[in-house]
């Protein structure tokens, strides 16, 4: 398997929530708060403009999936793992125990909550039929377990894979241009979220592929933000590389809506020195980003 990614084209995502729907259904995720917006524990993936205004463009919150998680190293109990094949951080409910103490007395404080570097996941809750009477701790796993070549791994883990996240899912091969078909492999397998799109506004492809298309000024991307194995890009204008949950969003993101918005922003020379802040603000926050990365 290959280090795999998820790719959000936002200048095609209509806001359907056929994402959020799939994943709710493939994850049996418990319905607790139906028609509202937000991360939590029974929804996990959201859908939501990032201007303050309800316009667009509609970015994706989820778990980005960081290279080097905090959330992995702080578990007392080793339930949330980072798969260094596919790149997925992933949660095993079995062995998460949220306020319960390990064999060496360390008692989980829902540190991975509180640590998250991209802000506010994991959440904790009742978030699955599977485990009704139980808080766990629930997130995008990009459908570990069930994404990704699964017929590479020895088949007493395949088994393991199969009784604990289900069958493997299949493909809409929302890949990237020039992407092999038909062949087995991480290709094959698409997260929820991926195959269901009816605008196709997600690929699923390696991380590399996905970063050497969004950097190819041939492709037509004016902007293109992400790390770990989550990435956003445009065609139409600048984007900012959400926070993981849009209640914990920073105030960045309205205050550039609402100066872009402004009759100010129509004078001649506005645009030109806006522009030029904007991209000096989302390049220090990029690296900011990269350089808090892992740090707990």
């Amino acid at each position: 398997m290959t280090v795999m990614a998820i790719l959000q084209d936002v200048d095609k995502c209509m806001r359907c929530n056929g994402c959020v729907i799939s994943c709710k259904r493939t994850w049996q995720m418990k319905a607790l708060n139906p028609g509202v917006h937000k991360t939590a524990p029974d929804q996990r993936v959201i859908i939501k403009s990032q201007k303050r205004v309800d316009m667009g463009p509609f970015m994706r919150y989820s778990c980005w999936h960081c290279s080097n998680p905090p959330c992995v190293k702080r578990c007392p109990f080793s339930a949330i793992k980072k798969d260094t094949e596919s790149g997925a951080v992933y949660i095993d409910p079995t062995l998460c125990k949220p306020g319960e103490f390990n064999d060496k007395g360390v008692q989980c404080t829902k540190q991975c909550q509180i640590d998250c570097g991209r802000g506010g996941y994991p959440k904790i809750g009742k978030g699955s039929d599977q485990f009704p009477n139980n808080d766990k701790a629930w997130k995008c796993t990009m459908c570990f377990g069930r994404a990704g070549d699964i017929d590479a791994l020895d088949p007493a883990v395949q088994a393991e894979y199969v009784g604990k996240y289900g069958n493997p899912l299949p493909t809409n091969y929302n890949n990237l241009p020039g992407a092999p078909v038909g062949t087995e492999g991480s290709l094959d397998h698409e997260p929820s979220c991926v195959y269901t799109c009816p605008a196709k506004a997600m690929k699923w492809d390696t991380r590399q592929r996905v970063y050497d298309f969004i950097q190819d000024s041939a492709n037509g991307y004016v902007s293109a933000q992400g790390d770990g194995s989550v990435f956003w890009a445009s065609k139409k204008g600048l984007v900012i590389a959400p926070k993981a949950d849009p209640f914990v969003e920073d105030h960045v993101t309205p205050l550039i809506s609402s100066v872009v918005s402004s009759p100010f922003a129509k004078a001649a020379l506005v645009p030109a020195a806006l522009g030029a802040g904007l991209v000096a603000l989302i390049a220090r926050r990029q690296r900011l980003a990269e350089e808090s990365m892992g740090e707990v």
